[in-house]
């Protein structure tokens, strides 16, 4: 009895594991940040991945800063930051995507002091289904 639930354990999971994990709505997961300090006139480095079942996902990555000091360093912007056209739209895409911020546009502080910042990513798709979104860990961004 013991060996036959062990064999039906096994097959669930070998089952499981090969089943299809791309869904209708796009899927956005964090993989790593370049760093979770910015120094003065540093840079900061997303990596996220990206899954579609249909491919039918839009151009257009919407970005969210929520900052624990500074509400005026806040933004929620789209305009920015968009897969380039020439990335091919297949059923069950599987792709990267890199999201660059740079220190005097998007991540100075807009206060006297250091600050702690969020950043929050992601998208739509023709049908209107939306990602669930991705975020960062805490990103402590110095002053000069």
């Amino acid at each position: 009895m013991l060996q036959r639930v062990s064999i039906i354990l096994c097959l669930i999971v070998l089952f499981s594991c090969g089943k299809d994990t791309f869904q209708s709505k796009p899927q956005l997961t964090l993989k790593d940040v370049s760093s979770t300090i910015v120094p003065p006139n540093g840079g900061l480095i997303i990596n996220m991945r990206l899954t579609d079942k249909e491919g039918d996902f839009l151009d257009t990555i919407w970005v969210k800063k929520v900052t624990t000091r500074c509400p005026t360093s806040n933004f929620a912007d789209s305009l920015l930051y968009r897969i380039p056209g020439d990335v091919p739209k297949t059923k069950n895409f599987d792709g990267d995507v890199t999201v660059t911020f740079t220190y005097a546009f998007e991540l100075q502080p807009r206060c006297t002091q250091p600050d702690t910042a969020v950043f929050s990513f992601w998208m739509k798709d023709e049908k209107g289904n939306i990602s669930d979104t991705a975020r960062t860990p805490q990103i402590i961004i110095l002053r000069p």
